[in-house]
């Protein structure tokens, strides 16, 4: 009887830990938004340590500060900084 209460709340439990985070939703949504406004212009950004400094501003707000590289490697390279605000939506 244990067995049958255990095994399901252990799937359960490792599917929620295998989804993202609040901080890697905002990241990659902050993300999708820097690429749509790089007119094809090749980007750079390091998703994981914009989710790891992300600051939680209201209860529905999230803060994303960081660097963006345009055209690494190449002699047109260029860095800049941005701040992304995501607000999640409840419904």
């Amino acid at each position: 009887m244990r067995t049958r209460i255990l095994l399901p709340l252990v799937c359960v439990l490792g599917l929620g830990a295998c989804s993202p985070s609040r901080n890697d939703t905002a990241a990659n949504a902050c993300s999708a938004e820097i690429g749509k406004r790089m007119n094809g212009r090749s980007f750079t950004l390091d998703l994981k340590d914009i989710a790891e400094h992300a600051k939680t501003e209201a209860a529905d707000t999230v803060l994303l500060k960081s660097t963006v590289v345009m055209d690494k490697g190449l002699p047109s390279e260029d860095k800049q900084s941005f701040e992304c605000r995501v607000r999640f939506d409840a419904s």
